[in-house]
C-alpha cells in the first residue's frame, strides 16, 4: 500500500508535498546527470562516424582524406562545449559538477527499497522519509544513491535538450544569432515601444511579463528598455543555463561553444558544421537598464500565474513562441487575461507547433492536447474580452544554423491585442438527476399502494 494512504488532514498534505518535493529533486538530478553525460554521448556520436567510415573499401577513403582531420576536430569541439557546461554546473552547486550528487539532489530509490526503509531496513537510514534523497539518509541509503546513480542511463530525449541549450545560446547569445533575433524580439520590442510611448505613472515603469523565457535574451532586451521585465520558464535545461548567462558572465565572448556539431547533415564544409561561436555578444548587467528590473520566476506558468496575488499585476504579457507548448492554450488564454491589468496589452509572435500533439507516441500516458486552428484561438480570445489591433503574419526563423542547407522558417502570426474587459467563466451548471426507472408492469413482489401524486407547490 502506498504509505500516503495512512495519512490523513494536515498529515496527508504533508506526505503529498514531500512526495512532489522528492519528485522535483529527482527531476533536477537527472537533468544534472545529462548534463554531465554531455561529453560521453558526444562522444559516442563521433565514434560511430569514425566506425561507419572504417567501413569503406580503400578506394572510397581516398577520396574524402579530410576525414581524419574532421574526427580530431569535432573531438576537440566536444572538449570545448563540455568545458561551458561543467562552468554551468560549478557555477549552480560545485558539488553538481562531478563525483557523487549532493544528498538533496539523490535519486529515489526504487520502490521496495523505499518500503525497506520505511519498515525500519536501510541500513540505519533512519526511517523511509530520507530514502527519496533528502539528507540525513544513512551509509546504506547513500551507497544505494551511488549505485543508483552509476546505473541511471540518460534517455535520449535529455541528450537532444542538452544539445538543444548549446543550440538556443547561440540564437539568444551570440552575434550570429543577432540577425534571427531581430526578426522575432526585434518586432515585438519596436510593438512594446508603441504600446508605452505615452507611459505617464511616475512612481514605476510598465511591468512586462514574459513566460516561456527560455536562455532570457528578450527579457534583458525589455529590460534594456527601461520597463521591469518578469521572465517565466519551467526547464530546468533552460533555467540553469539563463542563470549562468545573466549571472556568471562578466565579459563578451567569455564562452566558445560549437553548437552544430552533432549531425553530419546538410552542411556545406566541415568547417560550417564545426565552427566556434562565442558568448555572450553582450555583457547582460551592462544591457539592463536599471536595477530591480529584471526577474526571473521558475514554474508552470498556469500554476504560477493563475494565482489571485498574480490579478492584474502586469501591463503587458508577451508570448513569443510559446502559447503551442500548451495542453490546453485556453488555458493560457484565460491565465494571460488574470494577470494583466484592465487595459493591458497581449502581445504575441509564433507558430502553432503543438507540443503536445504527438507525445503518446513516445510517452508511456496519454497527454492532454488541444489544437486549435489561429481563427479558433483569435474568436476564443475576442470572447474572453480581448480586442484585437493588429495582427500580420511574418516569415521568422528559429534556431536556425545560417550556413546551413536547412532552415526553418515559420510563417508565424503577430498580433497585439487589449484586454478591455474582465473574464469570468459562467458559472457550471450541475447536470439533471438521472430519471427514474421505469415500473415493471408486472411487479415480483406485491404491489405496494403508491404515494399520492405531489402538490402544484411541490413541484414548483
Amino acid at each position: 500500500m502506498d504509505r500516503s494512504t495512512l495519512q490523513l488532514g494536515e498529515d496527508g498534505d504533508d506526505e503529498r508535498l514531500q512526495k512532489a518535493e522528492a519528485e522535483e529533486r529527482a527531476a533536477l538530478a537527472r537533468i544534472i546527470l545529462a548534463f554531465r553525460d554531455y561529453q560521453q554521448s558526444a562522444e559516442w556520436e563521433v565514434a560511430r562516424w569514425q566506425s561507419n567510415l572504417a567501413k569503406l573499401p580503400p578506394h572510397h577513403k581516398a577520396l574524402v582524406p579530410g576525414q581524419a582531420a574532421k574526427l580530431a576536430a569535432a573531438r576537440a569541439a566536444i572538449q570545448t562545449n563540455a568545458f561551458f557546461i561543467k562552468a554551468l554546473l560549478q557555477a549552480f552547486d560545485p558539488d553538481c559538477a562531478t563525483g557523487p550528487l549532493p544528498p538533496h539532489l539523490a535519486l529515489p530509490l526504487e520502490a521496495e527499497e523505499d518500503e525497506e526503509a520505511a519498515a525500519g531496513g536501510g541500513g540505519g537510514g533512519g526511517g523511509g522519509d530520507d530514502a527519496g534523497g533528502r539528507g540525513g539518509a544513512g551509509d546504506g541509503d547513500a551507497a544505494r544513491q551511488q549505485e543508483a546513480q552509476e546505473q541511471y542511463q540518460v534517455n535520449a530525449n535529455d541528450v537532444d535538450k542538452v544539445r538543444y541549450v548549446l543550440k538556443n545560446l547561440a540564437r539568444d547569445w551570440s552575434a550570429e544569432g543577432a540577425a534571427e533575433r531581430m526578426m522575432s524580439y526585434g518586432r515585438i520590442l519596436e510593438e512594446l515601444k508603441l504600446v508605452f510611448k505615452d507611459w505617464s505613472d511616475p512612481h514605476r515603469p510598465p511591468r512586462v511579463l514574459i513566460p516561456g523565457a527560455g536562455l532570457a535574451r528578450l527579457c534583458v532586451e525589455v529590460a534594456g528598455l527601461g520597463y521591469e521585465a518578469q521572465g517565466n520558464e519551467f526547464s530546468y535545461f533552460m533555467l540553469l543555463a539563463s542563470s549562468f548567462i545573466l549571472n556568471h558572465t562578466s565579459e563578451v565572448a567569455q564562452f566558445t561553444v560549437h553548437p552544430w556539431l552533432h549531425s553530419n547533415c546538410n552542411h556545406l564544409t566541415d568547417a560550417d558544421q564545426l565552427r566556434p561561436v562565442a558568448v555572450p555578444d553582450v555583457v547582460p548587467g551592462e544591457v539592463v537598464a536599471g536595477p530591480g528590473l529584471l526577474s526571473m520566476c521558475a514554474g508552470d506558468f498556469v500554476e504560477v500565474y493563475s494565482a489571485p496575488d498574480m490579478r492584474g499585476l502586469f501591463d503587458c504579457v508577451v508570448t513569443c513562441f510559446f502559447i503551442d507548448t500548451a495542453h490546453n492554450v485556453l488555458r493560457y488564454l484565460e491565465v494571460i487575461s488574470h494577470c494583466l491589468a484592465p487595459g493591458g496589452t497581449w502581445i504575441n509572435l509564433g507558430p502553432l507547433l503543438y507540443h503536445w500533439a504527438d507525445a503518446h507516441t513516445y510517452l508511456p500516458t496519454m497527454e492532454l492536447s488541444i489544437e486549435l486552428s489561429l481563427e479558433d484561438i483569435r474568436e476564443a480570445a475576442q470572447t474572453m474580452g480581448f480586442r484585437l489591433v493588429r495582427e500580420e503574419s511574418l516569415d521568422v526563423p528559429y534556431m536556425a544554423d545560417y550556413r546551413s542547407m536547412f532552415k526553418t522558417v515559420y510563417q508565424a502570426v503577430f498580433w497585439r491585442m487589449v484586454k478591455e474587459r474582465e473574464w469570468e467563466p459562467p458559472a457550471q451548471q450541475q447536470p439533471p438527476p438521472p430519471p427514474p426507472p421505469p415500473r415493471s408492469s408486472q411487479p415480483s413482489q406485491p404491489s405496494q399502494p403508491s404515494p399520492p401524486p405531489p402538490s402544484s407547490a411541490a413541484k414548483s
